[in-house]
């Protein structure tokens, strides 16, 4: 949803880098799929936008972001300029989405969010438990883990809770997060390796695939302000000078728990 948001003009769209836009371009036309032929593709977009929103409620943060985006975008072309159909229909989408990510927010205050950040915590951690991130790195199956929590209802506890709460979700998450890492290398959460130990992703069928995804999923992370997500998704260039060369899991474990949910 936020990557549609963005629209064809986004400058992440324009990068050279394949592995973004191939999972892109897959995911739109599963999408686009169900829906009638459209005169641009920004349009299309804005259909998709609309139809997605209504087939499954989504989270707050998807809610929330592609509103922002959403808007960033309105002001961005407002610029440019925009032909008056077009700005018609995309502030019909940006109310659409405000309205429904504040009516979610709403919702949200009025129940238990600690308990339900609580559970969605242990599946996540007996989802990777079991093996369900296997296809990628130690340290992709940490960052997947972490994404997962973000987006659902751990994520809405940490931005709707008080900072005390917020401390006391996310001490857990550091414990486990390096616990897991380090079992999947069978080592101490203290021992260090090289980080290509750590990077390392297990060949199978899928690999490439496994290697897109992720590329994608990190891909509005910055080398700079997040040198560690950063490194570990975007396995197509060099490691960040903020990497370190020689970490624990976890040193790294608490790396990507910072700069996932706290900056």
């Amino acid at each position: 949803m936020v990557d549609l948001a963005k629209g064809t003009d986004d400058d992440r769209h324009c990068r050279p880098h394949l592995q973004h836009q191939k999972v892109r371009e897959q995911l739109h036309k599963s999408l686009a799929a169900a829906e009638p032929p459209a005169a641009t593709p920004d349009i299309l977009a804005l259909n998709m936008l609309a139809t997605l929103s209504r087939q499954r409620p989504p989270g707050h943060l998807a809610l929330s972001l592609t509103a922002q985006t959403l808007a960033l975008r309105r002001q961005r072309l407002s610029e440019k300029g925009v032909s008056a159909s077009f700005a018609e229909a995309l502030d019909g989408i940006i109310g659409q989405y405000q309205h429904s990510a504040a009516r979610l927010e709403s919702q949200l205050r009025q129940q238990d969010l600690t308990a339900a950040a609580q559970r969605h915590f242990r599946d996540v951690m007996t989802r990777w438990q079991r093996g369900e991130f296997n296809g990628w790195s130690p340290a992709g199956r940490c960052y997947v883990a972490l994404e997962e929590l973000r987006w659902g209802a751990f994520g809405d506890a940490l931005r709707l809770s008080e900072p005390s709460v917020k401390s006391a979700l996310l001490q857990p998450v550091y414990e486990e997060s390096a616990m897991r890492l380090a079992q999947s290398v069978d080592a101490s959460t203290h021992t260090r390796h090289f980080y290509h130990q750590w990077m390392h992703m297990p060949p199978q069928p899928g690999l490439l695939e496994h290697k897109d995804l992720l590329c994608w999923l990190g891909a509005d992370y910055d080398d700079e302000r997040h040198p560690v997500s950063w490194s570990v998704t975007q396995t197509w260039q060099s490691v960040s000078l903020g990497m370190p060369r020689i970490c624990s899991a976890r040193r790294l474990a608490n790396a990507l728990v910072e700069e996932i949910f706290l900056l």
